[in-house]
């Protein structure tokens, strides 16, 4: 059982499923949101998420899935959802890459140790149920999962957290978390100080500024490119909108996408994810961001669809920058502040972390009732972090 004030300074989905839980556990809960409750300056922009069970990052984030998906379908099916598919669309997952891959073999391990229902494919079967032109020597496995409409997932655990009591506030940046003389406070831009029994700093790419610089360092803002090309020829559209979610462990990258939708933007999504690419600066605040999308920012996918997908081209029907903000290891920190045991500090998710925030919610929760940190699972915490490379 929460109690007390618990202020959670961020509104995206990380910010909004921890505060749905606590206030459900009974806190009074305030959110902070910097921006409106729409906007596209963060890292929930896009429309949809990749959802996926054959986890090659770790055996860990299995569970969590399990448990996010699950609460999802809740969602759907709570007051004001709209019912089964209106947030979580199991579409199924395509993975390829080269047999020798390290995170393609990671996804065959995983479905091997937990189970998980798959099929193993050869290039020639991709080729012909999906129109990809793979190396003859690739392999694929295709999966369980899908995808998540992210105004909707947004919409809910909002509704969720405000149908519990939680106040949200909009346009209310913070600036500062202050501890002073046993007490704790959020300075606000504003100057008005917020008291609190305990701060959760769920901030996504605005996280870094109200960390200490030995935490800060931890954490990197990347500027990564969305892009949605809107294929002229009807029968191309439609085989298109029979796809699975995919990923391809390309030589270039690993390139991703959805199936043809009108999620937002009516066309086929794809991006490249990279937690750093080569040449890629540091030090990058989200505030100076460029949000201008250029040609030479979608080059990489265009190259890609006319390598490997070319029923997939046509012109760009539209283009987005999403942040990311990720550690060096692209895991997760979800841990006690190493100053302040009343700060939780839930950052690094960008990348991979939309589908997880139901669970992530659920672990904060528990860490403001006062939960042993052997409860978090060992990757999530300072102590893998601060131990690790950086960048």
């Amino acid at each position: 059982m929460a109690s007390g004030r618990v202020v959670i300074v961020g509104g995206g989905a990380i910010g909004l499923a921890c505060a749905a839980a606590l206030a459900q556990a009974g806190a009074e809960v305030v959110v902070l949101e910097r921006f409106h409750h729409v906007h596209d300056l963060g890292s929930h922009g896009g429309y949809t998420r990749v959802t996926r069970q054959a986890y090659h990052e770790g055996s860990v984030y299995i569970p969590l899935v399990r448990e996010s998906e699950a609460a999802w379908e809740v969602l759907e099916r709570g007051a004001g959802g709209g019912g089964p598919g209106s947030i979580l669309v199991r579409c199924g997952l395509m993975e390829a890459g080269p047999p020798e891959n390290a995170d393609l073999q990671a996804v065959f391990a995983a479905c091997r140790a937990h189970d998980l229902e798959h099929r193993v494919l050869d290039a020639a079967t991709v080729s012909a149920e999906l129109g990809f032109r793979l190396p003859p020597s690739w392999v694929a496995c295709e999966s369980g999962g899908g995808y998540v409409r992210v105004p909707a997932a947004l919409d809910a655990l909002r509704r969720a957290a405000t149908d519990a009591g939680a106040v949200l506030r909009y346009d209310a940046q913070v600036n500062e978390v202050v501890r002073s003389g046993g007490r704790l406070r959020v300075l606000l831009e504003s100057g008005e100080l917020i008291p609190c029994e305990h701060i959760v700093v769920a901030a996504g790419a605005y996280l870094q500024p109200l960390l200490p610089s030995r935490l800060r360092a931890l954490f990197a803002v990347r500027r990564r490119v969305l892009g949605w090309t809107a294929p002229a020829d009807d029968a191309a559209r439609d085989r298109l909108r029979r796809f699975p979610v995919w990923a391809l462990f390309d030589p270039r990258g690993m390139f991703y996408g959805f199936p043809y939708s009108e999620e937002g933007i009516a066309g086929f999504k794809l991006a490249l994810h990279v937690y750093t690419a080569p040449g890629e600066r540091s030090g990058l605040r989200a505030e100076a961001v460029d949000r201008e999308v250029r040609p030479g920012d979608l080059a990489p996918l265009a190259d890609f669809l006319a390598d490997r997908l070319p029923a997939a081209q046509g012109p760009w029907a539209g283009a987005k920058v999403c942040l990311y903000n990720c550690t060096p290891s692209g895991d997760f920190v979800v841990d006690r502040h190493p100053d302040d045991p009343k700060v939780i500090v839930a950052g690094g998710f960008s990348g991979h972390g939309f589908k997880f925030a139901p669970a992530i919610g659920r672990i904060v929760r528990g860490l403001v009732e006062g939960a042993a940190a052997s409860e978090v699972p060992e990757i999530f915490r300072w102590s893998h972090h601060l131990g690790g490379p950086g960048w």
